[in-house]
């Protein structure tokens, strides 16, 4: 039985009560089971999609608004998704095969700033009531539960958000000052609810919240960061580096190194999985924590959740700066984080396979130990696959997979793209709107429409596109919402995941199995490791089972060759079933056929399969 939330937020740490609200939901036994979707709470769903047309793909001009400038303006604000939008859309994640759902943060932010994305929070203890309420949120992670689906929240302790202001050269109130190691600049007070300068808070509106952060002490107040990186000569964990001090942009950093501020944090968050059940955080911004903090934290809440029955609870952490850094935060003993996402060049890597663009041993030798985090990626645990996602770190721009893509099978690319991820080692992730195939890009923006813009602050909002129908939606719509079902990159998604996320042998090696690309050979050519553009073999045995994807690189022009496979598991003239085609109509993906197989031929001295693959195109076999 679920215990209904007090009506009002705690203020103050010491009424925070850490019981839990209600029955606990047992963690997954292995996340390598999961398939993840990321959304961001306000660009999601409200909810009321059907008071709005489906956007109709076959003419898009049709849909385009035709007021550019509010479309561009509209990107920068609150758009109007909710909690109780996402749970109205859980079936559709489900039919797509998603498992996990990661919330984007829904903690409360400034009643007098756009802080849309939830990265500056004004209250650690209530939702904004844009998103909705506590109530919302734990109704939210219940119905998921209920259809056997798992919640991350995505949690910020390094910064909150612009609350107070510094105190300029002149003794003026300002958002920033520039970097500073010592002395601490000095605070000018805090901010009001209509973003003045105040001395003390008067209402829940004012400053930030509970009130034991109402402390000047608990702030680093070094400024603003300028340089995100250690230097080469600086030890990339040391505690005192400016990317570790420092603000993000005018967002406040706390001074972590400070017990009682740090024991704040966790419990903070610890009174979010008493009152939510949620069963994991993706912890924003890591690489700004000092190692030690970071540690600290994980044990805390890990200690917690263990002692409520939740054995398994995962902490995901965002580490940008490379491999190097992200393994300094991975501890298989369970000391700091569980897991990392695995941006900046992987999710580049893996465009570029999928798009013919280079070398596909590029890819697939990040598993092989070519960089630190090489045998962590290979046991599949540690590391979560991501392909696009609300900030494209590492990118060379702003822009979706499917940004800027005009072949007739951009569809299907979009798809295997997604596909690759679902069959390769790792946690999968897909960001919202990729399955519909959204194309937000930089490129969107139109100086000559709005000049004078930032664009190195303005640019995240063209991949953050909103899908319920607002006034910013993807495709530079307004008013049409994208929840299609029918849409070939959602089925060809769902078709694989459902694959993936089987229960059988075959399911089980494609989520645990070990990994190995393989061979190809065309045009009666001995077999060799396929180059770009080429088809692309790949395999995934658990045990004696063997499966094996085969992709066309090629995103124009129809591809045969023959792929090896596993002799002992798959002799000449065995079958093997066909479990995937890419080139199977609406009612096949859905419902795929049972008969259709291929005979394992013994072809120069070894076993393999023929395949004749359409652009882009794709299959999975076992």
């Amino acid at each position: 039985m679920t215990t209904p939330l007090e009506f009002s937020a705690p203020t103050n740490l010491s009424e925070v009560n850490l019981n839990p609200r209600g029955k606990v939901h047992p963690s997954p036994t292995d996340w390598r089971d999961q398939t993840l979707y990321f959304l961001l709470p306000d660009r999601f769903s409200d909810g009321e999609e059907s008071k709005r047309p489906l956007f109709d793909r076959h003419h898009p001009e049709d849909w385009k608004t035709l007021d550019k400038v509010a479309w561009m303006k509209a990107g920068t604000k609150f758009s109007g998704g909710t909690l109780k939008g996402i749970e109205s859309k859980l079936d559709y994640l489900k039919d797509l095969g998603v498992t996990t759902l990661w919330v984007g943060p829904v903690w409360k932010q400034r009643c007098d700033l756009e802080t849309y994305h939830g990265y500056g929070i004004q209250n650690f203890l209530e939702i904004d009531p844009r998103f909705g309420t506590r109530q919302d949120l734990r109704d939210l992670v219940d119905a998921a539960h209920e259809r056997g689906m798992y919640v991350l929240l995505d949690i910020i302790y390094n910064h909150t958000g612009n609350n107070w202001f510094y105190q300029d050269e002149n003794g003026q109130p300002t958002d920033t000052r520039s970097y500073c190691y010592s002395p601490a600049h000095p605070v000018a007070g805090w901010r009001s609810q209509t973003g003045d300068c105040i001395a003390n808070p008067q209402s829940i509106e004012d400053g930030v919240w509970p009130q034991e952060f109402q402390n000047w002490e608990w702030y680093t107040r070094a400024g603003k960061i300028e340089h995100w990186d250690a230097d080469p000569w600086e030890n990339v964990m040391h505690p005192d580096v400016e990317f570790r001090r420092g603000d993000f942009f005018d967002l406040k950093d706390l001074c972590l190194s400070k017990d009682e501020v740090l024991s704040a944090v966790i419990k903070v968050y610890q009174y979010w999985i008493a009152l939510s059940d949620c069963d994991g955080f993706r912890i924003d911004t890591v690489k700004h924590l000092p190692w030690e903090a970071s540690r600290s934290f994980c044990g805390a809440i890990r200690e917690y959740t263990e002692s409520i029955g939740k054995e398994n609870f995962l902490l995901l952490g965002e580490v940008t700066g490379g491999a190097t850094t992200a393994k300094t935060y991975l501890d298989i003993f369970g000391l700091n984080l569980d897991a990392i996402l695995d941006i900046g060049e992987p999710p580049k890597k893996l465009m570029e396979l999928v798009k013919g663009f280079t070398n596909p041993q590029d890819f697939f030798n990040q598993y092989g130990g070519v960089d630190e985090l090489g045998s962590h990626r290979l046991a599949g645990q540690y590391h979560v696959s991501i392909l696009d996602d609300h900030d494209m770190v590492g990118r060379d721009g702003k822009y979706r997979v499917s940004a800027n893509n005009n072949i007739p099978a951009c569809y299907e690319q979009t798809a295997h793209t997604v596909g690759v991820q679902l069959t390769t080692l790792g946690i999968p992730c897909i960001y919202y709107g990729t399955e519909q195939a959204f194309d937000g890009n930089q490129n969107r923006h139109d100086f000559s429409l709005e000049p004078g813009a930032d664009l190195a602050i303005t640019i995240d909002r063209y991949i953050r596109e909103v899908m319920f129908g607002g006034l910013f939606g993807a495709f530079e719509t307004s008013s049409c919402h994208f929840f299609d079902p029918n849409h070939p990159t959602y089925l060809r998604i769902a078709a694989i995941a459902r694959l993936r996320d089987q229960k059988s042998p075959v399911g089980l090696a494609l989520r645990r199995g070990r990994q190995y690309l393989r061979e190809i050979s065309v045009n009666s050519r001995s077999f060799f490791w396929p180059t770009p553009g080429q088809v692309v073999g790949w395999s995934r045995i658990l045990f004696t089972q063997e499966v094996v994807m085969a992709l066309n690189t090629n995103g124009v022009e129809s591809q045969s060759a023959y792929i090896g496979v596993d002799s002992s598991l798959h002799p000449a003239g065995s079958q093997i079933t066909v479990l995937y085609n890419s080139a199977w109509n609406d009612d096949q993906l859905r419902h795929p056929p049972t008969s259709e197989t291929l005979t394992v031929e013994l072809y120069q001295n070894r076993t393999a399969v023929h395949l004749n693959l359409p652009p882009a195109g794709m299959v999975i076999l076992a």
